[in-house]
């Protein structure tokens, strides 16, 4: 049955179906929502937002209700300013403790029109179940506050002290956006911790929660996914070296390998007939685009012009391939103190207390096998993000 939510923390457990609301969720017949809870983690949910791709409310709904929804939005919004204002911290209270009844019940019921239309007129999308995972573990991150530690960070230019007051004043915890990009990458929303920017000499900052941060990193994870897409094996040692030894006759040093490479793979005028007789542009493009659509693995179907069908096609499978992996390890530490602080375009970061240093091998061993093999792994390790030490995991 149709019901609705108001926040998404743990503790803010507040339910409206047929007309009531419930704080117990026991007992209820919950089948479909507008938005994604932990709370409801282990239910059979189905979420209209993850129908429409992540789209706003405003976005979908139909409009004979249009001038319901702002109605109602423009005082919710006028809620949230006076809390601010009042320097009242809605991310350790519960949002719905200052709405009157009389609102919070026109709130629910114009998202359930607003939902029940989108059931009724949106196929489901062929990648929801993939989309659900990706939102099950970044609401779990944004909902963990940072430890951050502002001492270390340099202080020398003006560069240095303008950066310093935008990490103090953004919020203590990351914010993903994962609809905003075409091929699914992840972005940070506005006012969130730029954990996706951050230069390298500024994630001193970054500090564990409990023993030590534990860094998990594809190794070339863009050129595996072609050597993937094409049904490669994949070379369990540094793919780089192994170009070297393989495609440029030991004659060049790693960084100019990776140089040379990717200068070919995203330049459609540039030939190179030994790169490509193993990283096959051509055939990647044709198994993937067609009618000016990329459609990935993952099922994400792309809207482009030939010109930026590969790139697409590689970044998109690589990010999703990302998500897939960290959601294993999400999983795999259910149970566990250690938990996913966040992830870094091709790496993950997991937050590791000190009795699940066990762990570590099932972690990275979890990680590294994809469907689409065993991907070598990178690991690192350190007390801050900023100064983390080379691990060798076996």
């Amino acid at each position: 049955m149709l019901f609705q939510t108001f926040d998404d923390k743990q503790q803010c457990i507040l339910a409206f179906q047929d007309d009531k609301f419930f704080k117990d969720l026991e007992g209820l017949h919950l089948s479909r929502t507008w938005s994604y809870a932990p709370y409801l983690e282990g239910r059979e949910v189905e979420y209209a937002q993850l129908w429409v791709h992540g789209q706003r409310l405003g976005d979908v709904c139909p409009q004979r209700f249009q001038e319901e929804l702002n109605r109602v939005e423009e005082s919710l919004k006028a809620i949230i300013r006076s809390c601010q204002e009042a320097s009242i911290d809605l991310d350790k209270l519960c949002f719905f403790e200052f709405v009157p009844p009389v609102l919070l019940n026109d709130y629910a019921c114009i998202k359930n029109k607003i939902c029940e239309h989108i059931f009724a007129t949106f196929p489901k999308p062929p990648n929801y179940d993939h989309l659900l995972k990706i939102m099950k573990v970044v609401t779990q991150i944004k909902q963990r506050p940072l430890e951050i530690d502002f001492t270390p960070l340099p202080a020398t230019t003006v560069r240095d002290r303008n950066i310093t007051r935008t990490l103090k004043e953004c919020q203590g915890k990351i914010i993903y956006d994962a609809f905003k990009t075409k091929t699914g990458r992840l972005t940070t929303i506005p006012g969130s911790f730029p954990v996706l920017t951050l230069s390298k000499e500024y994630r001193v900052a970054v500090k564990p929660t409990h023993q030590w941060l534990f860094e998990l990193d594809f190794n070339a994870a863009e050129l595996r996914t072609i050597l993937a897409l094409l049904s490669h094996s994949q070379p369990s040692d540094d793919l780089h070296e192994w170009n070297i030894n393989n495609l440029f006759g030991k004659k060049i040093d790693r960084e100019t390998a990776k140089k040379r490479i990717f200068a070919w793979l995203y330049n459609p005028t540039k030939e190179d007939e030994k790169i490509n007789a193993v990283y096959n542009r051509e055939k990647v493009k044709a198994l993937y685009y067609k009618d000016e659509q990329v459609i990935t693995p993952y099922h994400r179907v792309i809207e482009c012009d030939d010109y930026h069908a590969l790139n697409y096609i590689i970044q998109s499978t690589t990010a999703d391939m990302l998500f897939e992996q960290m959601y294993a390890v999400w999983k795999l530490l259910q149970d566990k103190r250690s938990f996913i602080k966040f992830c870094n375009h091709d790496s993950i970061i997991i937050d590791l207390a000190a009795e699940d240093e066990s762990l570590v091998h099932s972690i990275k061993e979890t990680f590294a096998q994809t469907r689409f093999g065993r991907f070598k792994v990178n690991c690192t390790g350190g007390k801050n993000w900023g100064d983390m030490k080379k691990l060798n995991i076996r």
